[in-house]
């Protein structure tokens, strides 16, 4: 019986369409929201992915993506299409992570993270231990609170809201110290000619 019930419920989110759960979402309907969280969810966290290459981050993405359209369902458009909204809201959300430099906290990981994959002779594994090493010596040379940040990020995998939560300190400064970490990584290793 509960199947029964629950199949005749995801038959009815099915027949309702975007226009109408956007003219409840209107007036605060969570039911609506997430009947729409549900619809837009996976599709837009494969989409952010396809540009950020991490998990985590697409998910804070998506997230804040959902946060926006609860927050902002009020001004909603009953004639244009939800979809087409919440892409519009995903990629603005890519395009100010990719000019803050956000992105780019994953940057030094990727890299370490594929060297170790492909690592099939002698000479590349020393390259790699070295890479490795001279990474480690960036790190250790940043400030002591910039580099707590930057371990918390990469190595706890932390979000910015929890780095900032768990610091005491606001987003936009956790952000700022992560852009001027990596920065520092990547002038570090590429004065030493470990990157191009």
């Amino acid at each position: 019986m509960p199947y029964m019930a629950s199949s005749m419920i995801n038959r009815k989110n099915d027949i309702l369409n975007d226009g109408q759960l956007v003219v409840r979402l209107k007036n605060q309907d969570a039911e609506a929201f997430s009947i729409l969280y549900n619809r837009y969810s996976k599709k837009l966290y494969w989409y952010a992915l396809k540009f950020v290459k991490s998990p985590e981050i697409a998910e804070d993405i998506i997230h804040d993506v959902f946060v926006k359209l609860w927050e902002q369902s009020h001004s909603l458009h009953t004639d244009a299409s939800i979809q087409a909204y919440l892409y519009k809201i995903t990629r603005n959300s890519l395009l100010n992570l990719i000019k803050r430099g956000t992105v780019e906290a994953r940057v030094i990981d990727e890299i370490m993270y594929h060297a170790e994959q492909h690592t099939s002779n002698t000479d590349e594994s020393v390259q790699y231990r070295e890479t490795l090493r001279q990474t480690n010596e960036a790190i250790d040379k940043l400030p002591p609170k910039r580099k707590q940040i930057y371990e918390l990020s990469r190595n706890n995998g932390m979000t910015h809201r929890q780095i900032a939560m768990q610091l005491e300190i606001t987003d936009s400064t956790v952000n700022n110290q992560l852009v001027k970490a990596i920065k520092s990584i990547k002038n570090f290793l590429y004065l030493r000619g470990t990157i191009g």
